[in-house]
């Protein structure tokens, strides 16, 4: 019932869970009602980019950028969190990045 307002800047990672979006920062992750395709579609795509079906970075917090299995990809945050990137997700974030 309580409503938070979390600056755009304070988002780490946006995970997709069941119909709720988790939105990750330092404070934790929140619950949101909205889907990823909706979320995608709103943030700054300079700064959010879709890594993965799940996942959505701010790509502010990346620290590096690890092989992981296959063609797939995995992005280490400033918090040391692990997200995964997909072969599709990995042009993009390239592309974000300017890589």
């Amino acid at each position: 019932s309580k409503i938070k307002i979390i600056p755009v800047h304070e988002i780490f990672y946006l995970e997709a869970a069941d119909d709720y979006v988790k939105i990750h920062t330092k404070e934790g992750y929140f619950l949101k009602s909205k889907t990823m395709s909706h979320l995608e579609e709103i943030l700054d795509p300079t700064q959010f980019v879709r890594s993965h079906r799940s996942y959505i970075i701010n790509i502010s917090q990346i620290t590096r950028i690890d092989p992981y299995e296959k063609d797939n990809h995995v992005a280490i945050l400033k918090s040391g969190v692990k997200v995964p990137i997909s072969r599709g997700g990995y042009g993009k974030v390239k592309e974000v990045l300017g890589l």
